[in-house]
C-alpha cells in the first residue's frame, strides 16, 4: 500500500519516546512541502545536484542578500551558513553555469531567472502551507496545555520553544 506524501497529523500516533512529535511532524511536513514546491517551480536542473540541500540553502541565502540589495561573497556565505568555502564556491559556480546566479566583482546575486511564470500563485501556495502549519501548531500547543502531565518538567518541555 502506498502511503501519502503528506500525512494528516491526527491520522498518526507518533511514538511517545519522541518529544513534541506531532509538532515536529508538522514542521517536517512544512519543510518537505516547501522543498518540493521549489523543485516543482525551478525544475529538475535546479534540484538535480548531488547535494541539493546545500545547493538550495546557498541559493536561498544569495536570493535573500539580493533582495536586501547586498550581493554577498563566497566567504560570507560560507561563514553565515557554516559551510566549507570550497563547497560554497563549487555550488555558486554551478548556479552561475545554470544562469541562476551572477558574479558581480567578488560577490554574487541572483539573476532574473528567479522570476518564474505564475510566481504570485506559487508564492501564495507556500504562504498557505506556512499559515496552515502555524494554525495546526497553535492548536496542538493549546490542546497540550489542557492535557495533564504527571511530571511538571515534561509539561514545561512540551510547551516551551527550543
Amino acid at each position: 500500500m502506498h502511503e501519502p506524501d503528506f500525512v494528516l497529523v491526527q491520522d498518526y500516533r507518533p511514538p511517545p519516546r519522541i518529544e513534541l512529535a506531532r509538532e515536529r511532524m508538522l514542521m517536517c511536513r512544512l519543510y518537505l512541502g516547501l522543498i518540493r514546491s521549489m523543485t516543482d517551480d525551478y525544475g529538475a536542473a535546479f534540484a538535480g545536484h548531488n547535494d541539493s540541500s546545500t545547493f538550495r540553502t546557498i541559493g536561498i541565502y544569495v536570493f535573500l542578500r539580493t533582495v536586501m540589495c547586498s550581493p554577498v561573497s563566497a566567504s560570507r556565505i560560507a561563514q553565515a551558513l557554516k559551510l566549507p568555502r570550497v563547497v560554497v564556491v563549487r555550488r555558486l559556480q554551478e548556479m552561475v553555469k545554470h544562469g541562476y546566479v551572477e558574479r558581480v566583482g567578488n560577490a554574487y546575486r541572483v539573476t532574473d531567472k528567479v522570476n518564474i511564470p505564475d510566481l504570485k500563485n506559487k508564492l501564495q501556495r507556500r504562504m498557505d502551507m506556512i499559515v496552515e502549519t502555524a494554525r495546526k501548531l497553535s492548536e496542538l500547543n493549546s490542546s497540550a496545555a489542557l492535557v495533564p502531565v504527571a511530571n511538571e518538567d515534561r509539561q514545561e518541555s512540551r510547551t516551551s520553544v527550543s
